[in-house]
């Protein structure tokens, strides 16, 4: 193959492989036009937030920030400044309408008086009911029933029980034995019911009446969820194990929807509407050793559409329709302070980090804007998110490319004009008899060396008769240079192989027979 040709075979070959990997940068969405920044419009002290949301919890038509820890809970305007603060010890909260006046109320389960529950309705706190035979808080819920709504608490240990609105006991049950990680409301045919999960790996879909449908168990669950991903009526009951099993089941019958091992402990779960099709959800799930997967589901199963990772344990995941186009971004934060925003396709753009890791993260709008809240260990955020975008620019990789291909095209052209390096020729000019003689002598040396090479069989054919003839030609240029300096030479002889005739050495044929010795 033409040396010219080499350079040029080599230099498309770069060139298509460069264009590859710019058309998975632009077309995969990896280099996105699309930022998103954020402006910190107030902050206040207040340490690992347990529970937050946006809503309106004050019945004025405005919403509020409602957060809790383990020492009570905390209400702040629009604003950040504070209009309600309620100590507590070690209280679980949820939110519901308990008296029925369209405005989200707040219902905390607690350790005081025998473990009890308060309501503080319209910042009215009232103890409803108290010596429940439900031990150190772990979960809470305000389930809907078509009977008539219940708080429904799940304790440390196992223990369940239901109470009416105004306190009175329903029902009691043992379930699992270890600490209540999960309780949500699931549908069957329409009909809401309660999903409960204990850390122990029991999980079960109990009715009004406290009775269970069905039960599982499954490895140790820490993250439990139940939502009607497809709006069939029967909801799917999302759970996350401590040695990184995802299931999917189907809230009807407890049958294993999908089932998945993402390598790590599920950390949390949330359903983001990333493509913006009301008619199916997406749910996004997060690992104890950082790592992030979205799932989307067709009403039968669950199909992984993106992955990526945060350096740390994902603590929240929350969906912001930042850009209003009505896909959700996903807004994840990480035990190390990290937050994130994730795109439909997973691309990535980061906030600011905070001095400590995550707890809660939520959107809304608190006077007339929308804005994100994010809580870590020692401070509650309000801020500000933008979303900017530059047209064009996702097919900046496919510029790139081109140019970098033209510029390798360009260095094979130059390669392959370059003219081949002449072929080394011993000189034999201005030598000294000394110097002669030794070339002399490395010349006699060589031609020995390749006829024992072609005895050996390790050189044979053109390759033998012309390295054989270009040291025979350097062996004459020597023997002239001896003469044009005047010294004295030996004449050297061989003989004819075919007829005996004595020859001077670098002759090539046999003035008495004919026979060419060297072709």
């Amino acid at each position: 193959m033409s040396r010219k040709v080499i350079p040029f075979i080599a230099a498309f070959v770069l060139a298509c492989l460069v264009m590859v990997v710019a058309g998975v940068f632009s077309f995969s969405g990896a280099v996105s036009a699309e930022k998103f920044g954020s402006d910190q419009i107030w902050t206040q002290s207040y340490s690992a937030a347990e529970s937050m949301k946006v809503i309106d919890v004050t019945g004025d038509g405005q919403y509020d920030l409602f957060i809790q820890n383990i020492s009570g809970v905390r209400i702040y305007d629009a604003g950040g400044n504070i209009l309600q603060d309620f100590v507590y010890a070690n209280p679980k909260t949820t939110l519901g309408d308990v008296n029925g006046d369209g405005v989200e109320d707040i219902i905390v389960y607690h350790s005081g008086n025998s473990f009890s529950v308060d309501t503080i309705i319209n910042g009215q706190q009232k103890t409803i009911a108290s010596q429940l035979p439900v031990y150190t808080p772990s979960r809470n819920a305000v389930i809907r029933f078509e009977s008539g709504p219940q708080i429904v608490l799940g304790d440390n240990g196992g223990n369940l029980a239901s109470i009416s609105t105004n306190g009175q006991l329903l029902w009691q049950k043992d379930f699992g034995s270890d600490e209540t990680r999960g309780m949500d409301d699931a549908r069957i045919g329409g009909v809401i019911h309660v999903a409960i999960a204990t850390y122990d790996g029991s999980l079960g879909v109990f009715d009004s009446n406290g009775n269970i449908v069905w039960e599982v168990d499954q490895e140790q669950i820490r993250r439990m969820r139940a939502y009607d991903l497809n709006a069939d009526g029967n909801s799917e009951i999302i759970t996350g194990g401590e040695y990184g099993a995802l299931f999917v089941y189907n809230a009807k019958d407890g049958s294993v929807l999908f089932s998945k091992s993402i390598g790590q402990a599920v950390s949390e779960v949330r359903t983001v509407e990333l493509n913006g099709d009301p008619s199916s959800r997406e749910f996004v799930v997060g690992g104890k050793e950082g790592g992030i997967w979205a799932f989307s589901f067709n009403g039968t199963t669950a199909t992984q559409i993106w992955t990526a990772s945060l350096s740390d344990k994902v603590t929240e995941i929350s969906g912001l329709d930042i850009d209003e186009d009505g896909k959700e971004e996903a807004v994840i934060g990480d035990d190390s302070g990290k937050v994130a925003v994730f795109t439909e396709n997973g691309s990535r753009n980061n906030l600011p980090s905070h001095n400590s890791g995550i707890t809660r993260i939520d959107i809304g709008k608190l006077g007339n804007e929308r804005y994100v809240v994010i809580a870590d260990g020692s401070d509650v955020q309000v801020n500000k998110v933008d979303f900017n975008s530059i047209p064009g620019f996702q097919y900046t990789p496919l510029i790139v490319g081109l140019v970098v291909s033209a510029i390798i095209l360009i260095i094979a052209a130059i390669l392959a004009s370059i003219p081949p390096k002449p072929e080394m020729k011993v000189s034999f000019q201005d030598k000294s008899k000394e110097s002669l003689e030794a070339q002399r002598r490395m010349l006699k040396e060589s031609i020995a060396d390749v006829e024992r090479l072609r005895k050996s069989g390790e050189v044979t054919g053109d390759a033998y008769l012309a390295r054989l003839k270009r040291l025979r030609s350097d062996l004459s240029e020597n023997e002239a240079a001896y003469k044009t300096a005047g010294y004295p030479i030996k004449v050297e002889t061989f003989q004819c192989p075919n007829c005996g005739g004595t020859l001077e050495l670098g002759m090539d044929k046999c003035e008495y027979c004919g026979q060419v010795i060297l072709s």
